[in-house]
């Protein structure tokens, strides 16, 4: 390892490689707030090999620019992130409701409660890629995580909701010109 550190630097700072320099872009992206997700499919490479950059590379990055609290900075730009798609959501169902011509206060209120369901969906989307699938249970032995089946069930209660306020999922096109055969 060391050999391959020497031979690195007698290459010299203006060489950089193909592997080093997709680090470094995406440190920069991984400081805006990009998930470890999009990092890797914007560079081609697997979520482990992004975290191994991050544990590898990053780190050393972060401490010589001085820069604090830099994972905590991160969450709170995928906050603000889910926020406006929250709102985008939101704001979307309120002007189908208008454009039916439905705007009693009962239907207003479903689509609160369809919204508390989202964030609820949210947070079990995260406990189960936290904790995982199976998770020890109180004797011991490995169990399945309870937030898979209230996933279900909310993702149930929000298509319920939906149904009744006669609403469809708008899907957004892409403005990719290509044509999927």
């Amino acid at each position: 390892m060391n050999l391959r550190k020497n031979l690195l630097k007698k290459r010299g700072d203006d060489i950089v490689s193909e592997k080093q320099s997709k680090y470094k872009l995406a440190f920069k992206d991984f400081l805006e707030g990009v998930k470890y997700k999009d990092i890797a499919n914007k560079y081609s490479v697997s979520v482990s090999t992004v975290k191994s950059w991050r544990s590898r590379y990053w780190e050393d990055m972060i401490n010589e620019k001085g820069l604090k609290n830099v994972s905590e900075k991160v969450a709170k730009l995928q906050k603000n992130r889910e926020k406006t798609l929250r709102n985008k959501i939101r704001d979307d169902l309120y002007e189908q409701l208008g454009t039916n011509g439905i705007i009693h206060a009962h239907f207003m209120d479903l689509v609160e409660d369809y919204m508390s369901f989202w964030d609820i969906k949210n947070k079990l989307i995260a406990d189960v890629k936290d904790r995982g699938v199976s998770v020890l249970g109180a004797n011991g032995f490995m169990k399945k995580n309870d937030s898979i089946n209230e996933l279900n069930k909310t993702n149930t209660q929000m298509l319920k909701i939906l149904n009744e306020l006669n609403l469809k999922v708008v899907v957004e096109e892409d403005d990719d010109d290509d044509i999927d055969l």
